[in-house]
């Protein structure tokens, strides 16, 4: 691929990945577009340079995650912020499960089945319905009211995030106002979750390509892999200190109408192709 390919894919993934417009959703749709096809190696690097942003923005949090986790099991601390935050990674962790499940279960036949164009139109029409039906979800709730049958449930919405059209921070961010949680808590625990299922993702293209033996990345290549990385990344940073303006605004919804018109143009111009085919 030339350079201005993988910067390309490197902005799509920063975007997409927070946005709640599906990140494999849109690859694809721009692997059509300009008639290339984004190899796992890319995809590693990629989804690499997002895990590291979203990491960087929640570093304060997750130094007091871990930080309340050691003072909560070593140091016997009961304090209510400890407690708090021992919690938050235990339901982190609850969270996670589904989606790890669906993937190992259901990566492959996804991949040979669902991901195509037609199902990447229809599952946004079905992402943009979700934002709309979250708007009028106005809930209270905080993340320090969460129990564990809160955390399964909405690691059940974050796993069907898997399809590619269907935004993981979207239908996970519903889940979360589905069990009750006001917009910014939602916000909040879902890109948490994000980096858990993220890192696992990471390790399970890692492994695909040493199974493959298919590790190809010549030194013209490197200067175009750290690009994509840091493109992906400061793309993702950038989106996710804009996306909670827009939560905290109200505005998620307008999501919806741009999910809806790709979808919509998306299935139009698959239907006229195969016409005329």
């Amino acid at each position: 691929m030339d350079i201005w390919k993988y910067i390309v894919v490197a902005l799509v993934q920063g975007l997409s990945e927070i946005l709640p417009i599906s990140s494999s959703g849109h690859i694809l749709i721009v692997e059509n577009l300009l008639n290339m096809k984004t190899d796992l190696t890319l995809a590693i690097f990629v989804h690499f340079g997002s895990l590291i942003a979203v990491l960087a923005y929640y570093f304060k949090d997750l130094v007091n995650i871990v930080k309340g986790v050691c003072l909560y099991v070593f140091k016997k601390n009961r304090e209510e912020e400890t407690v708090y935050n021992a919690k938050l990674f235990l339901y982190l962790v609850i969270a996670s499960l589904p989606a790890a499940i669906i993937g190992l279960l259901f990566d492959d036949f996804i991949e040979s089945t669902l991901s195509s164009l037609l199902f990447v139109f229809i599952f946004l029409l079905i992402t943009g319905t979700l934002l709309l039906i979250n708007k009028k979800l106005n809930k209270e709730r905080t993340l320090k009211e969460m129990k564990p049958v809160d955390a399964l449930v909405i690691g059940c919405f974050q796993g069907i995030g898997i399809l590619p059209g269907i935004s993981r921070s979207g239908i996970t961010i519903f889940g979360n106002k589905v069990r009750g949680f006001k917009n910014e808590d939602s916000a909040k625990f879902a890109f948490l979750m994000f980096i858990p299922v993220s890192f696992g993702s990471f390790l399970l293209e890692v492994i695909k390509i040493f199974k493959a033996d298919s590790i190809s990345i010549s030194q013209n290549d490197i200067v175009a892999y750290i690009v994509a990385i840091i493109i992906s990344g400061l793309t993702t940073f950038i989106a996710l200190k804009y996306i909670f303006a827009i939560i905290k605004k109200g505005k998620l919804h307008y999501f919806a109408f741009y999910c809806y018109l790709v979808g919509i143009v998306g299935l139009i111009v698959l239907l006229i192709q195969h016409l005329t085919a």
